[in-house]
């Protein structure tokens, strides 16, 4: 199961205690101890914290409780890595070496920097398959990425837009007060736009010296998973883009595409047999854990058209997908209706 570092709970009590709630009364049912928070060295489901926070909005009823708790933890939350990207000569070097390392701070999580025709894009994506139904922890963690480059900065930082996949939680006025730009809802990615030459601005804080010492020191603790669970994660966090294929994953990694295909042919594993296994799992989670519909879980799964889902569904389990959810899914008449007849259209 994906973990989160302690220090992601910086801040979260003081908020909470603000609006008159105990931290106690909320870590509680997710059997998450008092020592964990702010504790780097303590680790917690992620699935668990994004549970919390998103209760604990609803609780509060603060729409905008993730932008808060973002604004008042900075990185500070980040331990060892805030130092690496602080240290680095410019910003695209303190970014590029954040997403390097951020499985140290959580393997759920993923930023991407994407820079093409004349425009940068920092993507987040996390691992949870049901992203548009979280979006306390989307809007928190997109935030602490224009955080980060301001620190980097050692300024203000306002990006040109920013993007997010759900529907907005608050009004302009608040997501305004919190960015400082316009915020486009219900788009393809979650990201902030950046320009070419906010890349190149250099760190206020740049120190060779020690920039060396914390990446020495993050690849002494930085374990590498094997590279299926490597592959696996990419998959799911590329899938909801549409944009998934073996060479974009290689280039992730590191790697030239032969080479990827050769090490997993090396260990009897296909890649497209990689990409399939993925969507079936998270097939299944969506259509029995979450409301969305055939359409947005097509859409999640990496699928142009609902009827390609359909089939591969078919293929799957033997069943529609809703059949699927009408005998194991947890909203029983609630969820929403679809249409999951099948047409001939195909990716």
């Amino acid at each position: 199961m994906d973990s989160i570092r302690g220090t992601a709970f910086l801040q979260f009590g003081e908020l909470l205690a603000q609006h008159g709630a105990s931290i106690r009364d909320h870590l509680a049912p997710h059997r998450i101890s008092l020592d964990v928070v702010g504790n780097y060295e303590k680790k917690l489901p992620y699935q668990s914290l994004v549970q919390i926070f998103e209760g604990s909005a609803q609780a509060l009823r603060m729409p905008e409780f993730g932008l808060e708790l973002a604004a008042r933890q900075g990185s500070t939350l980040l331990g060892p890595l805030q130092y690496l990207a602080l240290s680095a000569p410019t910003v695209g070097d303190g970014l590029v070496a954040l997403i390097r390392y951020m499985r140290l701070y959580s393997t759920a999580i993923h930023y991407r920097l994407e820079r093409r025709h004349g425009r940068v894009l920092l993507y987040f994506e996390n691992t949870l398959p049901n992203s548009l139904e979280i979006p306390q922890i989307v809007e928190k963690s997109v935030l602490q990425a224009r955080l980060i480059v301001a620190e980097l900065l050692g300024a203000p930082f306002h990006p040109r837009t920013v993007l997010l996949r759900h529907q907005p939680q608050a009004s302009q006025a608040v997501y305004q007060r919190y960015f400082g730009c316009p915020v486009l809802f219900q788009q393809e990615h979650n990201a902030i736009e950046m320009t070419p030459e906010d890349l190149q601005r250099p760190c206020a804080q740049h120190d060779a010296m020690l920039h060396s010492i914390v990446r020495f020191y993050l690849e002494a603790h930085c374990i590498p998973d094997g590279l299926q669970a490597e592959v696996r994660q990419q998959i799911q966090a590329l899938l909801p883009r549409q944009r998934c294929n073996l060479e974009q994953v290689a280039q992730i990694l590191g790697l030239h595409a032969r080479t990827l295909q050769r090490r997993l042919a090396s260990d009897g594993v296909d890649f497209e047999q990689q990409v399939d296994q993925v969507r079936r799992r998270q097939a299944e989670q969506l259509l029995r854990h979450s409301s969305l519909s055939v359409a947005q879980i097509a859409s999640e799964l990496g699928y142009l058209r609902p009827a390609s889902f359909c089939r591969a569904h078919q293929r799957w389990f033997a069943m529609t997908p809703l059949e699927h959810r009408r005998l194991h899914g947890q909203g029983g008449a609630n969820m929403a209706a679809d249409d999951d007849r099948q047409h001939p259209d195909d990716d």
